[in-house]
């Protein structure tokens, strides 16, 4: 059966487990829920579990959730056998079930995939990259190991080369240094610095970032874009451990740990002729792939807390607009996020962002929003529960009138108005709910 995370304290003991990091681990997170204490949590599921039931009231062996918009059972969560993946199930829930953004009946879960039920957003991923990423990250930062980042632009490599730093021990400096935003003919200068008078313009000695990184970490970020004739001194510091500026016939010693980070190919490089093999070799002794954020959707909400709170704001989420930044695929992964949160926190008035901010500030995210607005138009239901309130109020609660601009029997609509727990207005009062869920 599906093991349910119910507090911090269970899930921070999950994560120390380390015998269980391996891929064959599947996990639902919890990202987005009414019931706050359970954001952040998660559970697992397994092909020999044989149902996993999700709803307000799940029973013992599935998952329940304090969420007045989830029926009691919602939705069901199973192992198909034939095509070796986990498939979900909606219930017949009042409110239905949502597969990255779709209302679904069933479907495969992919990696990544989003499901909302209610208001209450899971996330389902197989095996915990970041976990291991971070795992590799405390084994490896003691040690003297190169340590190659690479990840497409954006994904938060120098963050993490300074995680290696921080869990190094070393105690001198963090560096970093652009090696693309460094002029050709600086290369050297920059790196293993210079004496005074090394070349025109050189009025005073330079250190260079190998000496200012002593006993410290330097990180060299797009390491592929080195000139390939610089590449040979890079080389021979890495295997001599010291460097000879500019200009200097000594050589000094240098103590400094080497972190480097790419976003291109860099076996790419080596076969068109522009990165050495030898290189390649030496600076890849430990290679930390870090997953682009479409990879890891279980952390975008957490992200953009994070960033509010940098900015001094607490960042409060509509539904839709949390599960708009869900499914949206990030191609400028982190960075984009924070741009677009940090927009949000200065331009903003309010603490909530939703979707009529989105709409306004952001609309390239509510684009695939299109596609399931027609297909839940097509099935002759409102789309949004929020459409059959407009039309209530527009008719000042004649029903009648409501049932005529829809095309739809009377029944039909008091059915709906118990399912979304909607109130006449007037003396008409509140529709009962249903307890057909």
């Amino acid at each position: 059966m599906g093991r349910d995370s119910k507090d911090a304290t269970t899930l921070e003991s999950d994560r120390e487990r380390t015998s269980q990091t391996s891929a064959g681990v599947n996990l639902c997170h919890v990202v987005f829920c009414p019931e706050a204490q359970r954001i952040g949590t998660h559970f697992e599921i397994a092909a020999n579990d044989d149902v996993i039931a999700l709803g307000r009231d799940a029973g013992p062996s599935g998952s329940s959730f304090d969420d007045p918009r989830m029926s009691r059972l919602h939705a069901r969560v199973t192992y198909d056998a034939a095509q070796r993946a986990f498939r979900f199930g909606d219930a017949k829930s009042s409110n239905g079930t949502h597969h990255n953004g779709r209302r679904a009946d069933t479907g495969l879960l992919e990696n990544g995939d989003v499901l909302r039920l209610g208001d209450t957003l899971l996330v389902f991923e197989r095996g915990r990259p970041m976990l291991e990423l971070n795992e590799t990250i405390a084994r490896v930062a003691p040690t003297d190991l190169t340590v190659l980042i690479s990840g497409e632009s954006g994904t938060g490599k120098e963050l993490f080369a300074k995680s290696v730093h921080e869990l190094s021990g070393r105690k001198g400096p963090f560096v970093a240094v652009n090696c693309a935003a460094i002029p050709r003919d600086l290369v050297a200068s920059e790196l293993f610095g210079h004496t005074r008078g090394a070349f025109s313009n050189a009025t005073h000695a330079r250190t260079g970032l190998f000496l200012s990184a002593q006993d410290g970490s330097l990180l060299l970020d797009e390491i592929g874009d080195l000139p390939l004739d610089q590449q040979p001194a890079l080389l021979r510091v890495l295997q001599e451990r010291s460097v000879r500026p500019v200009g200097s016939d000594r050589e000094l010693k240098t103590t400094a740990r080497v972190l480097v980070a790419t976003h291109v190919d860099l076996a790419e490089r080596l076969q068109s002729g522009a990165f050495r093999g030898d290189l390649l070799a030496r600076i890849a002794q430990c290679t930390l792939q870090v997953p682009a954020l479409r990879e890891r959707r279980s952390e975008v909400l957490a992200l953009a807390r994070t960033f509010a709170e940098r900015a001094g704001r607490e960042l409060e989420l509509s539904p839709d607009a949390a599960e708009r930044l869900l499914i949206w695929n990030w191609p400028f992964n982190v960075r984009e996020l924070e741009a677009l949160v940090q927009t949000f926190c200065v331009l903003a008035a309010g603490a909530r962002l939703d979707l009529e901010y989105l709409s306004r500030k952001h609309p390239m995210l509510l684009a695939p929003d299109a596609a399931a607005r027609a297909a839940e138009d097509a099935s002759g239901k409102p789309s949004q529960r929020d459409d059959l309130q407009r039309l209530i109020q527009e008719h000042a609660g004649n029903i009648s009138a409501v049932a005529r601009a829809l095309g739809k029997p009377r029944a039909q609509i008091y059915r709906w108005l118990r399912r979304y727990h909607l109130a006449l207005p007037g003396p008409r009062g509140k529709i009962q709910s249903s307890d057909e869920e």
